[in-house]
């Protein structure tokens, strides 16, 4: 393990653009509680981040030279670009406001990425884990580093983290495993303040987003306003287990996201959790099944 020194660069980026392409190395990279205004890749393999803040702001809705809006996949304030790469006590933030539209704070094209203790906040599409659908729904909708990228599923874990946002802000085609995280739905001061996920699970992917034992909490004056997924992919994969469910969920649960065809095959589940009564979710949610269940207990024995 070598550990790099942040003050003998200009940048994050500067440093991160110093590191072989090959690194096999462990490489950590304390940045000493400050925070970097900038946007950042990490395309170098096996670094860790520790101990400071990145920020950005930009928004979808911009309008570039080329005359065209950045897009969603455009505004991250990180990109994950390569494999087994780790923040510990890390916050990344888009901070361009939920009047902005989508506004990533992480995207994640890398296998085997972690989080401990770390902060994700934005308010529209906060958290993205690739892979991208196959297809756009509208032109230029994916226009950005991952359109015209092979779509390989990614796996991604995060624990003890928060994740805050409004719509859609957790979501992507990969499997998240999200445990003892606090998942904060942000106000945006209308009847319906969002959805937690929106999966795209790839067809014939058994997992999706996973949270466990996850406290899903708001800011003040949301009761019955947020829905806890939508399918942004007819085979989309949600299931929460031995979470606490707070009162902003609306008690439906979940919503088709106008697409009453996907119902059937969309996999949204429940296990053993605390708060909203369940019993009045949607009647195409699924049956937790012995196989999810065994699923779950190997990733935990896995994380121990």
């Amino acid at each position: 393990m070598t550990n790099l020194d942040i003050e003998q660069f200009d940048s994050l980026s500067d440093l991160l653009a110093s590191i072989d392409k090959g690194n096999k190395e462990e490489l950590v990279i304390d940045l000493k509680g400050k925070t970097f205004r900038e946007q950042v890749v990490i395309d170098k393999p096996n670094v860790t981040l520790t101990n400071g803040t990145i920020i950005n702001d930009l928004c979808a809705y911009e309008i570039l030279e080329d005359g065209y809006k950045r897009g969603t996949f455009r505004t991250y304030t990180v990109f994950v670009d390569a494999a087994n790469v780790t923040f510990k006590n890390v916050t990344v933030v888009n901070d361009s406001g939920y009047e902005h539209g989508q506004a990533i704070a992480l995207m994640i094209d890398g296998d085997n990425f972690k989080a401990y203790d770390s902060k994700l906040s934005s308010y529209q599409d906060t958290l993205f884990l690739a892979p991208l659908p196959e297809k756009e729904y509208e032109e230029r909708g994916f226009v950005g580093p991952l359109k015209d990228r092979e779509r390989k599923m990614r796996y991604a874990y995060f624990e003890n983290c928060l994740v805050e946002g409004s719509v859609d802000f957790i979501f992507g085609g990969g499997e998240g495993y999200l445990r003892h995280c606090e998942i904060r739905s942000r106000n945006i001061h209308k009847d319906i303040n969002g959805y937690v996920c929106a999966p795209n699970t790839p067809e014939g992917v058994n997992y999706g987003f996973i949270f466990d034992g996850c406290d899903f909490t708001s800011e003040e004056d949301m009761k019955d306003s947020v829905y806890l997924a939508r399918p942004w992919r007819d085979d989309a994969k949600c299931f929460i287990i031995d979470s606490k469910i707070g009162d902003h969920i609306k008690a439906e649960g979940y919503h088709s996201w106008n697409k009453p065809w996907a119902e059937e095959k969309t996999q949204f589940k429940e296990y053993h959790n605390k708060g909203k009564d369940p019993s009045a979710r949607v009647d195409w949610m699924k049956q937790v099944s012995e196989k999810d269940l065994k699923y779950i207990d190997s990733l935990r024995e896995e994380k121990r």
